[in-house]
């Protein structure tokens, strides 16, 4: 059952994430980055297909599970420099 609960409650998260991301201010994105919450959506798409592999049990889910974790890992590393960067408190 936790394979089917998991996904879901990680689709309502990653949907609450990214409704906080489209209404950020400035001051709201530095206050992420701070707090190390960059991308807080690609943890909820890696947990939703956590859950998937949990109620599938596939050795290629589990492959594209680590693979994806892994790419979205970068991909929210290298956004969190770049932000980083660009709100680095210089200006206010």
């Amino acid at each position: 059952m936790l394979g089917f609960r998991l996904p879901s409650i990680s689709q309502s998260l990653g949907s609450y994430c990214f409704m906080l991301v489209c209404k950020a201010t400035v001051s709201d994105l530095q206050d992420a980055i701070h707090a190390r919450m960059t991308c807080a959506n690609y943890a909820a798409e890696i947990y939703q297909w956590l859950g998937f592999n949990i109620a599938t049990q596939t050795v290629a889910g589990y492959v594209f599970l680590v693979v994806a974790a892994l790419i979205m890992t970068n991909w929210d590393l290298a956004k969190h420099h770049r932000l980083k960067k660009i709100f680095d408190g210089k200006e206010g």
